[in-house]
């Protein structure tokens, strides 16, 4: 437990791998594929590093860095810091590079020059941290593989709650973060669903791309599914389905879906159970 932050769990700096960059914007560009952004931050760390930390080199960085980077947002009112880089001895995450504690800058905090300016920076907790149950962000913490993962599903809070709230029914009990991460298929199962965020056959064709707006002022609202369109009612998995920005062509398209989520789930459901009666009988 971590009592300086809400929620109890910290999100944004995990491990040396794990970190998040959402809330920067990072994944509000036109491109926001891995090998794109690793483009976009290596050339911006590598830049940065060349710079004298003083006001006016990094406000000029910032001048350039817009100039050579397409503007073009999926969300145009959710700003996108050009500030955004890897960071870490070997840079192996995202952070911010106006940080303290990134590299050249000597324990001097410069978020002062960024957008919101250095309390925003400071002060700012995505909904996540707020509402997510504390096990479910544990869960994600350890299973996501990397920070480009990480960054786009520890904001899907809707996503998260529903997938393992009917896992929780289906088992009528609470997990526990020892259900996932003790167990390989289970730990496989949950994975298994993160990664739809990225892998989801039934994405609609829109601007949006993989980016979530999850701030509270509801600008930009993922659009519902259109079950009438083939004549079909609304799906028991619809909250999932619209938060992955679903569109389905056939009825015979939506029970794939179905069957997809169903299945993870029934995998999930069924190997903790398992575990718990080995465990009983142990």
């Amino acid at each position: 437990m971590d009592d300086h932050v809400p929620g109890g769990v910290y999100l944004c700096q995990v491990d040396k791998q794990i970190s998040c960059g959402a809330c920067c914007g990072l994944y509000n560009v036109a491109d926001p594929s891995l090998d794109a952004l690793m483009e976009m931050l290596t050339y911006r760390t590598d830049a940065f590093a060349r710079i004298p930390r003083d006001i006016d080199p990094i406000l000029a960085f910032k001048e350039e860095t817009e100039a050579r980077e397409s503007q073009k947002r999926p969300f145009p009112e959710f700003h996108h810091c050009p500030y955004i880089g890897l960071v870490g001895r070997k840079r192996l995450r995202v952070g911010c590079l106006l940080h303290p504690l990134a590299e050249g800058n000597k324990g001097i905090d410069l978020r002062g020059l960024s957008f919101y300016g250095g309390m925003a920076c400071r002060a700012y907790f995505c909904p996540s941290y707020y509402h997510l149950p504390r096990i479910l962000k544990e869960i994600v913490r350890k299973v996501v593989r990397d920070w480009y993962l990480y960054g786009l599903v520890i904001t899907e809070l809707k996503m998260l709650t529903v997938f393992f709230e009917e896992v929780e029914r289906r088992l009528n009990q609470p997990i526990t973060k020892e259900d996932i991460i003790e167990n390989d298929n289970c730990f496989e199962a949950v994975r298994q669903f993160l990664d739809l965020k990225l892998h989801w056959p039934f994405r609609v064709r829109t601007s949006i791309g993989l980016c979530n707006y999850f701030f509270k002022d509801q600008l930009y609202p993922k659009p519902p599914v259109n079950y009438e369109a083939i004549g079909e009612t609304t799906s028991m998995y619809d909250t999932i389905f619209r938060e992955l920005v679903s569109s389905f062509g056939s009825v015979n398209e939506l029970r794939k879906a179905e069957d997809l989520v169903d299945g993870i789930i029934e995998r999930l459901s069924f190997g903790i159970s398992l575990n718990s009666r080995i465990g009983v009988c142990t």
